[in-house]
């Protein structure tokens, strides 16, 4: 599933992309669309749901799929050279993260739309099946974990924050990498994020502020305190070595 789903987004971005769906128009019907493009409506409403989430389209309930006027970010640009930054940018980025996804939830509890509650339930859904199967935190977990975490901060309706989220989201890719496999690695670890998931879902969609921004809260800083944790030992396993 997970192939076909990264096969479907590649390609409706190609087409954005070459012009075949302009900045600003309409997509056909989500059936018409499923037979153009010889898929199930299943698999495209997952591609749809990733497409919004990454920026490239608009979904504006009865008027339909829209493609999304304007460029990637210029915070998510100014953001790139991110990759030269020292070894504790990993900090750096996570405090940020707090700054902007803490109010965020906040704000996402009290002005998400009906459309995005079903994007944070099926990031959700689709996180929990695969946790059940050991398979929460990898390749397509590591995507709806992304996706979720990029809808609340769609949902709160700020533009700023949502773009400077953009850059946060792309700096963080950059870092991520070997250490969430090892923060992953502990046994107690994918319960305890996807219970902070779930929590996250529930307050945003009863419209808890308060709950959910404290959650998010909780989420970031114990993520920040295990990667702190996970780079000390790496630290004190390097300095064995050259001892």
């Amino acid at each position: 599933m997970e192939t076909k789903r990264k096969a479907l987004i590649e390609k409706m971005t190609a087409w954005i992309d070459e012009g075949r769906y302009r900045s600003g128009s309409r997509l056909p019907p989500e059936r018409e669309l499923a037979v153009e493009l010889r898929v199930s409506r299943n698999l495209l409403r997952e591609a749809l749901i990733a497409l919004e989430c990454l920026g490239y389209l608009e979904l504006r309930g009865r008027e339909g799929i829209f493609v999304r006027c304007g460029d990637v970010s210029d915070v998510a640009a100014s953001l790139r050279p991110a990759s030269l930054w020292p070894s504790r940018a990993m900090d750096q980025l996570m405090e940020a993260r707090s700054i902007v996804e803490v109010p965020a939830a906040a704000l996402a509890a009290r002005r998400h739309n009906d459309n995005e509650a079903d994007r944070l339930r099926v990031c959700l859904e689709r996180l929990e099946a695969l946790h059940r199967r050991g398979e929460a935190w990898g390749g397509e977990g590591a995507h709806w974990d992304s996706l979720l975490h990029r809808t609340v901060v769609e949902a709160a309706h700020n533009d700023v924050l949502q773009r400077i989220y953009e850059g946060l989201s792309e700096a963080m890719e950059r870092h991520i990498g070997q250490s969430r496999r090892r923060l992953f690695s502990r046994l107690e670890w994918p319960d305890i994020v996807l219970a902070q998931h779930r929590e996250l879902v529930e307050s945003i969609c009863s419209g808890d502020g308060e709950r959910a921004s404290a959650v998010a809260k909780e989420h970031i800083e114990r993520a920040l305190a295990e990667h702190r944790r996970l780079r000390e030992t790496s630290d004190s396993s390097d300095r064995s070595w050259v001892s």
